[in-house]
């Protein structure tokens, strides 16, 4: 398979937006470093309720969640054999690294006992029935995976060919391993939810849970591909390569029609579908907007003039991300109930803790881009071989 072409950005890296979002990281791990010293209870308003909280759900479910780019693209490309697609590769790949490193350090970050971590690696503590053990240790080594697929671009960086051609060799373990770990923890983190019991609404308690979260990360792996396709046009001012987002979205809209049918059959089946009559009003409603941030993009995607169009693509990717978050947020927490009528909402700590993650996962991506071989060259031309570019369409924002 012939490599697509890749090139530095360039650039200045302390651009205001740098700058504004550094100042956001250094506020989250002065914050972490209070944790720390201080612990759990200081920091957050975890409760006897209410164990996880933001932490857990945004920053490890979600972002994990969103760090799936770079396993849906290899899936693609290296299973389904579809080559074209290798121009994308790089920059998902550098945001799920990002993504997953973020996430373990969450993990870490809400540890009671943080200074104990290492014990997941000693093999008299493992319990190998433990879905928590399982989530943890393949999130750790899907992580160390995705920094080694980026290995390539540190070496071409470095004029390094002669240690490039031999790291090459051993992509035939490090791919499999890249598609493997994915499947196991992303459908483990659901499987979290039916610890709870019957704690947690029908709705979203249900033995399909793992599937569902598994099947609603691979929508979001395709979401995030499209929706930080166009944040790079807008923030980055490269091309949109128009024509591969479309043929994500067709896939895309056929795997939202298989979700959302076992979505419903599993709540008939069940005979769950009525607790949206009869649950709390905050829970059907959360329960109603979920649904509906997977049917409009189903809209948009099967629209004959909306599907080929930049802004309605991103406009379903989006919607596509904040389902996949509301699921998540739906199953750990609006559909929990504790015992003893506690109640949670995150503390100004967690939230700029959160915030300070996000950021560095923005400013982690924006310097690599710009100083190591990722993105396609400014020059590069995606409309397809022997295809004329439509009227309307930016050069390299060919037709499907």
């Amino acid at each position: 398979m012939k490599l697509a072409a890749t090139e530095p950005m360039g650039g200045r890296i302390l651009t205001r937006p740098f700058v504004f979002l550094s100042i956001l990281v250094l506020i989250a791990v002065g914050l972490i470093l209070f944790r720390f010293v201080y612990g759990l209870g200081a920091a957050t308003n975890l409760n006897n309720g209410y164990p996880w909280g933001l932490w857990v759900v945004l920053d490890i479910h979600v972002t994990a969640a969103i760090g799936c780019g770079g396993y849906v693209l290899a899936v693609v490309i290296y299973v389904m054999n579809k080559g074209e697609f290798h121009t994308l590769i790089r920059p998902a790949i550098v945001a799920s690294t990002f993504a997953y490193t973020l996430a373990n350090l969450a993990a870490w970050v809400d540890l009671g006992r943080w200074w104990n971590f290492y014990q997941i690696a000693l093999p008299w503590n493992i319990n190998l029935n433990s879905v928590m053990f399982e989530v943890a240790i393949c999130m750790l080594l899907y992580t160390v995976v995705l920094w080694m697929e980026l290995v390539p671009p540190a070496l071409e960086h470095f004029g390094k060919q002669k240690y490039l051609d031999a790291f090459n060799k051993s992509l035939w373990l490090i791919i499999p391993l890249g598609i493997v770990l994915p499947t196991m923890h992303q459908s483990g983190l659901g499987g979290l939810i039916i610890a709870a019991g019957n704690k947690v609404s029908p709705l979203w308690q249900t033995p399909w849970i793992g599937f569902l979260f598994l099947m609603s990360a691979i929508i979001i792996g395709f979401a995030i591909v499209i929706f930080e396709g166009a944040l790079t046009v807008m923030g980055l001012g490269r091309r949109l390569e128009l024509h591969l987002y479309r043929r994500l979205a067709k896939v895309l809209r056929w795997l939202l029609v298989f979700y959302l049918a076992v979505r419903f059959g599993d709540l008939l089946y069940r005979g769950a579908l009525g607790a949206v009559l009869t649950e709390t009003p905050a829970r059907s409603s959360m329960f109603l907007v979920e649904i509906a941030l997977y049917v409009i993009p189903l809209v948009i995607l099967f629209h004959p003039v909306w599907r080929g169009s930049a802004r309605p693509l991103f406009l379903a990717a989006a919607c596509l991300l904040l389902g996949g978050a509301v699921l998540r947020f739906n199953g750990l927490i609006i559909g929990f109930t504790p015992s003893a009528g506690y109640v949670y909402f995150p503390s100004v700590i967690e939230l700029l803790v959160s915030i300070g993650l996000l950021a560095l996962e923005i400013v982690g991506f924006m310097y690599i881009v710009k100083r190591y071989p990722i993105l396609p060259p400014r020059t590069h031309t995606v409309a397809p071989v022997g295809k004329k570019t439509p009227a309307g369409l930016a050069p390299g924002q060919g037709a499907a």
